[in-house]
């Protein structure tokens, strides 16, 4: 949990950025919305009790410390693989929270998922996800002019790579859930997160 705070404060550094170097207000806006976002898994724990493992925490803001950096210190212009390790990150991040969306509708709904079948709805929803960023990078071009660090989407390449890196990341989270729940069952996962909760019980 410690790095996942420290990454909140690397967060809040770059919206200082913004704010010292006077990027302009859509650089400002940007970089306060990733950092109250980042806190949106503290606000839901704190009023659920439902406690997430601490790399749900990290991955998420891990994630958004990496796009707002990416705009705000000029990153995504600087390193030309920049883009490629956001959508690492952002892949990971995703395939997680996934997992969890899963975990927790079979433990709602009871519908008894096997390991493989959450396994490959990791997966699922990880593409999805990117297919639809995708589909907002390509609008964000044609109807705003891009990003604030230029086009999202350079070429057919560019987005099919995107997409490869998500993949990947998926399939590799994908795989360590089959193995942990093989091993230990989702009965633990969900036990270790929800017994302080009010809200949902064993």
């Amino acid at each position: 949990m410690y790095l996942a705070y420290l990454i909140q404060v690397f967060l809040g550094f770059n919206v200082l950025l913004a704010f010292v170097y006077q990027q302009g207000s859509s650089a400002v806006m940007t970089a306060v919305l990733f950092f109250f976002v980042s806190l949106i898994p503290h606000i839901f724990t704190w009023k659920t009790k439902i406690v997430f493992p601490w790399f749900v925490y990290f991955f998420i803001s891990l994630a958004l410390l990496i796009h707002v950096s990416g705009y705000i210190q000029e990153r995504y212009i600087t390193y030309p693989n920049w883009d490629n390790l956001a959508h690492i990150i952002s892949g990971t991040m995703v395939a997680i929270v996934g997992f969890l969306a899963v975990i927790f509708l079979d433990k709602i709904r009871k519908y008894n998922l096997d390991p493989g079948f959450i396994a490959a709805s990791i997966i699922f929803f990880g593409m999805a996800f990117e297919y639809i960023w995708e589909i907002y990078e390509f609008a964000m071009d044609t109807f705003v002019g891009g990003s604030l660090a230029g086009p999202m989407q350079s070429s057919n390449t560019d987005t099919m790579t995107d997409m490869i890196y998500v993949l990947i990341s998926s399939i590799i989270v994908a795989a360590i859930c089959y193995f942990y729940l093989k091993h230990h069952g989702k009965e633990k996962v969900m036990h270790d997160m929800i017994k302080d909760s009010p809200y949902l019980k064993d």
